[in-house]
């Protein structure tokens, strides 16, 4: 995903391209292998530039979010962390539990999933798998 893409998809929905929304984005690219909370991604919008508010921030979570571009998962302390999606590919996580990092995984056993939920009487219309740990860096830290 680009920037260019992003943006295109705000146009067409209406949205312009302000300068905090630029900065929000890029900031979000930068990060694309870490999910953040709000809260995160504030500050480091703040660093890029000190004039960004938090209420910026969070109305665009919220339009990203609208639009569908947003990958959302929430931790056990209840907190909403979120990234840009990675592709439009089925996919997978794995999240690590203290910096948020997050690798891709494309090995997906549907076909288990299909057939378990068939065994209880359900028809599958998706699914979503993330795998919590503790990454290299924090475990040994």
């Amino acid at each position: 995903m680009t920037l260019n893409y992003i943006l295109e998809q705000l146009r067409l929905k209406g949205y312009r391209a302000t300068e905090p929304r630029r900065i929000i984005l890029t900031v979000l690219l930068k990060q694309i292998h870490t999910v953040l909370s709000a809260d995160e991604l504030y500050l480091l919008v703040k660093v890029e530039d000190k004039k960004v508010n938090r209420s910026t921030v969070y109305r665009n979570l919220e339009i990203l979010t609208e639009l569908e571009l947003l990958y959302k998962t929430i931790t056990d302390q209840g907190i909403t962390k979120v990234k840009l999606i990675c592709s439009d590919e089925h996919h997978h996580h794995l999240i690590c539990d203290i910096c948020g990092k997050i690798v891709v995984f494309h090995n997906c056993n549907s076909t288990y999933y299909n057939e378990f939920a068939k065994s209880h009487g359900f028809t599958l219309t998706g699914h979503t798998l993330e795998l919590h740990g503790l990454c290299s860096s924090c475990k040994n830290s």
